[in-house]
């Protein structure tokens, strides 16, 4: 008896530890309005020196693999040349809620992002990949709508 009860626990040990306790993203994964945080460096222009960024960004992604986008981006030296730009672009998100996504906007040039999505599908971590001389990263959090009779006590 003990020894059964021994090898039914070491089962039930096993099967635990093999259960997938990740929840699987898909495209459909990301759903809705994300603020992120932008940070990094890019050229300040052609043939001219790298600066620094800071900025912010409000993506909707509609849960089909496309986005949009309206940022805005402050760089050292070439300060706020656009108030609310707009983006637009795409992303596949895999299984193992990694990812990438591409991003186009007026006067930038097409950027190839690594993805991961965290906190299941609260949180987006992003990281230029290409073209090489930008160096961003970006952190984006759902956006949560209070309803209204909450939001009246606020």
């Amino acid at each position: 008896m003990k020894t059964a009860m021994a090898i039914l626990f070491l089962m039930a040990t096993v099967a635990y530890a093999q259960e997938d306790r990740h929840p699987a993203c898909s495209n459909a994964t990301l759903t809705g309005d994300y603020g992120f945080s932008v940070t990094g460096t890019r050229p300040s222009g052609p043939n001219l020196p790298i600066e620094t960024i800071v900025g912010i960004a409000m993506t909707h992604f509609n849960g089909d693999g496309t986005l949009t986008q309206t940022d805005n981006i402050h760089g050292s030296l070439s300060g706020f040349p656009a108030a609310d730009r707009p983006g637009s672009g795409t992303y596949n998100l895999n299984r193992d809620c990694t990812g990438t996504m591409t991003l186009s906007s007026p006067g930038s040039p097409t950027l190839t992002l690594a993805i991961v999505v965290v906190d299941n599908g609260d949180e987006v971590r992003t990281a230029v990949v290409d073209p090489p001389p930008v160096m961003v990263s970006s952190n984006g959090r759902r956006v949560v709508t209070l309803p209204v009779f909450v939001s009246l006590f606020r």
